[in-house]
């Protein structure tokens, strides 16, 4: 089940980053809401994984102050909100893998598409997709 509710969050947040280049917080909310209640219910340990997992958006969200939203707030609260369901280590899997493949995509589009290094590109596709890669990929 928690797949299924990880897959439907990243499949609307990475829709609306292509198309607005926002992140809503009326789709984190519930989200967030849906993840922690269960957990709150489950036991400490089961409280604990959800905070250490919400750790990994909210160290996010302090490099987008520092570096002055080079890193979207967005990106750090969706993070936040999936590290509620997928815990500490499958969040950090979840973020370095996005963030490789985002790399690789950058590179080769400054190469082939003659982007400037500086452009911005959707964060979220990458997480959907090293998602579907990580924990889908895990269960086939």
């Amino acid at each position: 089940m928690i797949i299924i509710i990880v897959m439907a969050f990243l499949l609307i947040c990475a829709y609306t980053d292509i198309r607005d280049r926002v992140i809503h917080v009326r789709v984190l909310l519930p989200f967030l809401a849906a993840g922690l209640i269960p957990a709150a219910f489950s036991g400490r340990d089961a409280l604990i994984s959800a905070f250490a997992g919400a750790l990994c958006g909210a160290v996010l969200l302090i490099l987008s102050f520092i570096t002055k939203g080079a890193i979207g707030e967005g990106d750090g609260l969706v993070l936040a909100v999936t590290g509620v369901y997928l815990g500490f280590f499958h969040n950090i899997r979840l973020l370095f893998l996005a963030l490789f493949l985002s790399a690789i995509v950058s590179v080769i589009s400054i190469f082939l598409k003659g982007w400037k290094k500086d452009r911005e590109i959707p964060f979220m596709p990458f997480l959907l997709v090293a998602f579907i890669f990580t924990e889908i990929g895990e269960h086939i």
